[in-house]
C-alpha cells in the first residue's frame, strides 16, 4: 500500500524495535508514524502530497468513486481485512457530508490474529449455557475487533460448531478467517442495524456478532434479535462499563438487561493484552 520511500522507512523503524505493528499513519507534510503496542513512533520521513495520493489510490483499488459511500463515513476497506481511516476536506450539503476531497491523513489499521484471545469469554459463555448476550468494550484500537474475530472461530468451528452470522460492516471481522471451515455467514458492508435485521429474518443464526453499536437503529435491531432468541455479541467504545453507559444506545440496552456478560479489554504499557470478564449477576472469570 505504501510507496517505496515510505515503505523502506517503516520497515527500518519496525526492525529496530520489538513488538507488533498495529497502525501506519500517513499525513501530508508531517512525519510518517507507526504504532506498536501503545507507542507511536516517528519513521523520520515527511509524507509528500503525491505519496498520500498514492496510498489512497492503492486502498481504493484505483477507483475512489466506488468507495464514495465509505469515504463519506471516514474510512476505506481494502483486501485482507485492512481498514484505513481517512480525513481531509468535507464537502457538505444540507448539513450532511456529500464528498471528501483533498485527503491529507490516512490511518491504516493492520488486522491481527491473536490465537486464544477469546478463550476466556468463550469458556464463560459455555459455562453459562450460551444463554447470555455479551458486550465487549475497550478504548479505540485496543483489541475489540481482534477478540470478536477469535470468538467467531471459537463459536463457529469444531464438532459443536454453532450457526453464526457476522455483520461485518467495515470488512474487518473476517480478516484471516477466509480459509477456516466455519459454520458462519458474513454480511459484508451492510449497515449494522439492517444487517442484524436481515440476519435475524433470513439466516436462522444462533449467534450474531457485530462491531461498534453506534446508533438507535443498531440498538433496536439488537433488541429485536434477542427477543427472537438469538444471542448477540457486540462491542462498544469505553474503558469501563460506566463509560460505555455514556452512549444513550448502550445505556438503553444495559438498563434493559440485554447483556449478561461484559468483557473489558485493556493493554499495559508494553502492549500486553488482557480481558476482564464479568457476568451481570456479579460473578467473574479470570
Amino acid at each position: 500500500m505504501l510507496p517505496v520511500r515510505l515503505a523502506k522507512a517503516a520497515v527500518k523503524t519496525v526492525a529496530l524495535r520489538t513488538g507488533r505493528i498495529n497502525e501506519i499513519r500517513i499525513r501530508t507534510g508531517r512525519p510518517l508514524f507507526v504504532t506498536m503496542g501503545n507507542e507511536s513512533v516517528s519513521c523520520g520521513v515527511i509524507c509528500r502530497p503525491d505519496e498520500t495520493a498514492y496510498v489512497l489510490d492503492k486502498l481504493c483499488g484505483g477507483s475512489m468513486y466506488t468507495h464514495g459511500d465509505t469515504l463519506r463515513e471516514g474510512f476505506v476497506s481494502a483486501a485482507g481485512g485492512i481498514r484505513a481511516g481517512v480525513c481531509g476536506r468535507a464537502v457538505t450539503r444540507d448539513g450532511k457530508i456529500d464528498a471528501v476531497t483533498d485527503v491529507t491523513s490516512i490511518m491504516i489499521r493492520i488486522p491481527q490474529r491473536a490465537s486464544g484471545a477469546a478463550d476466556g469469554l468463550f469458556e464463560l459463555m459455555s459455562s453459562r449455557g450460551f444463554r447470555d448476550n455479551a458486550l465487549v468494550y475497550s478504548l479505540p484500537g485496543t483489541g475489540k475487533t481482534t477478540l470478536l474475530r477469535e470468538l467467531i472461530l471459537c463459536l463457529a468451528s469444531g464438532d459443536a460448531a454453532r450457526r453464526v452470522a457476522v455483520v461485518d460492516t467495515r470488512f474487518e471481522l473476517g480478516a484471516g478467517l477466509e480459509d477456516e471451515p466455519l459454520n458462519a455467514d458474513f454480511l459484508l458492508g451492510y449497515p449494522r442495524g439492517k444487517g442484524i435485521e436481515i440476519a435475524t429474518r433470513t439466516m436462522s443464526p444462533q449467534f450474531i456478532i457485530c462491531d461498534e453499536i453506534a446508533s438507535a437503529e443498531d440498538a433496536r435491531a439488537v433488541e429485536e434479535a434477542t427477543s427472537s432468541g438469538i444471542r448477540i455479541v457486540a462491542s462498544f467504545h469505553g474503558d469501563t462499563v460506566a463509560s460505555v453507559r455514556s452512549s444513550p444506545f448502550a445505556e438503553r440496552l444495559i438498563d434493559k438487561n440485554v447483556f449478561g456478560i461484559f468483557a473489558g479489554i485493556s493493554r499495559d504499557g508494553d502492549g500486553r493484552y488482557s480481558v476482564e470478564l464479568t457476568a451481570r449477576d456479579g460473578s467473574a472469570a479470570p
